[in-house]
């Protein structure tokens, strides 16, 4: 399987990279790893997560209050959100349009 984050998702990750960077060079490496985890469990299972409208996917980090919004297109998993929980939950959304 091949990942393809959207630009918006790959904009989303720096800047909560940025953002747990400010907090601590630790922190924010935490967070890649947690990133890099959740990303792993989709490759390894990609349909295994609860699905949203227009088979799109979502999986919840372990450690941190961010999803990944994704959708299986043939051999490509491609991330359309990684979105923090709590501010402003669903702005993602018209991106699945």
């Amino acid at each position: 399987m091949i990942v393809a984050p959207v630009g918006e998702a790959e904009a989303e990750i720096a800047e909560a990279v940025e953002f747990h960077q400010t907090r601590s060079a630790e922190l924010s490496q935490r967070f890649l790893m947690d990133l890099e985890a959740a990303v792993a469990k989709v490759i390894q299972f990609p349909h295994a997560h609860p699905p949203l409208r227009g088979g799109f996917r979502r999986i919840l980090l372990a450690r941190f209050a961010y999803q990944i919004v994704y959708r299986v297109e043939g051999d490509t998993i491609r991330i359309y959100a990684v979105a923090h929980l709590k501010r402003r939950p669903v702005y993602w959304r018209k991106r699945l349009r």
